[in-house]
């Protein structure tokens, strides 16, 4: 989810959400833009079967407070409701986090 959207996102029951939650921090610049990148190869990569989103913690407080995230970044891996893997803290490579979110998701 972009900062500038103000809008809902809407998501299929069925599909399973990985939200990624981003520092937004001026020093966190280079941070980010290396999670945008393992945001859009982590789509890529999973296709229909999960949507990727990004929250900026400081344009979505709320979601953050909801998740109880407490050290960003963070991944947490979402399908109908219910959390299914959560990391807290420095970046996997996108090609092993791909293949646990694919696993937890046949699961």
């Amino acid at each position: 989810m972009q900062s500038s959207d103000t809008r809902p996102f809407l998501v299929p029951a069925k599909t399973a959400v990985l939200l990624i939650f981003m520092p937004s921090d001026a020093d966190s610049r280079q941070q980010r833009v290396s999670l945008t990148i393992l945001a859009d190869s982590l789509q890529t990569m999973l296709g229909d079967a999960v949507r990727v989103l990004k929250i900026d913690e400081t344009a979505h407080p709320e979601v953050m407070r909801s998740f109880d995230v407490e050290k960003l970044p963070a991944f947490i891996l979402v399908r109908q409701g219910i959390e299914l893997w959560r990391q807290e803290g420095t970046t996997a490579e996108a090609a092993r986090l791909a293949e646990t979110t694919q696993q937890l998701l046949e699961t």
